[in-house]
Order: C-alpha cells, then structure tokens, then sequence
C-alpha cells in the first residue's frame, strides 16, 4: 500500500484498509454462495417468480457492496480516501469509521 497518511493525520489508513479489503473478501465469499443458491433454486423452482426476484435484489445488493468497498479501496490507493467525491472536503473520521465506503461528507450525500 502506498502511504497516503498525510492526506487525513487523523484515520489509520492501514486498519481502514485492512477493513475493507476483509469486508471485500467476505462479500466475495456471499456472492459466490447467493450465486450458487440462485444457480439452485432457479433449478428447483423455476415457477417461483418472486423468489428468484427477491434472491436477485440480494445479489445485486452484495454486488453493489462489493463495488463500493472496491472503490474505497481505489480511493485510498490513489490518495483520495477520506475525501469527498463531490466537493473534495474532508469527510469526517466517524463517518468513516461507521461507513468506510463513504465517498461523500454529509453535505453532500
């Protein structure tokens, strides 16, 4: 990892990193088991619309998690982390701390 630790004095990069690439793995992990029982249960229940829809909105909402923690991840790979996207305030470390995805401060989002 690159040292970005100036950008934001007050945020262990390191422990923000090392958390969200763990949050990146176990949601890795989700979506290859919510695939797989997708895989399943279209097999099984090809009748049952609206399983398969619901099991749908659980894939699509682990892959935007995923999505989201990988961009956190590129954030702080390129310095940014920390920083909002929009209008490039500082977002707040309890922001951070309650949502490491956070890619807007609080006026923004």
């Amino acid at each position: 990892m690159t040292d970005h630790t100036t950008a934001l004095p007050d945020l262990d990069l390191v422990s923000v990193e090392r958390r969200l690439r763990g949050q990146l793995e176990r949601t890795e992990g989700q979506l290859v088991e919510l695939e797989g029982a997708l895989s399943d249960m279209l097999r099984a229940h090809d009748s049952i619309q609206e399983d398969e829809d619901d099991m749908r909105r659980v894939v699509d909402a682990v892959r935007s998690d995923m999505r989201q923690t990988a961009r956190a991840l590129e954030r702080i790979e390129r310095g940014r982390y920390g920083r909002c996207v929009t209008c490039g305030s500082a977002i707040r470390p309890e922001r951070l701390e309650a949502i490491p995805t956070a890619d807007h401060c609080t006026a923004c989002a």
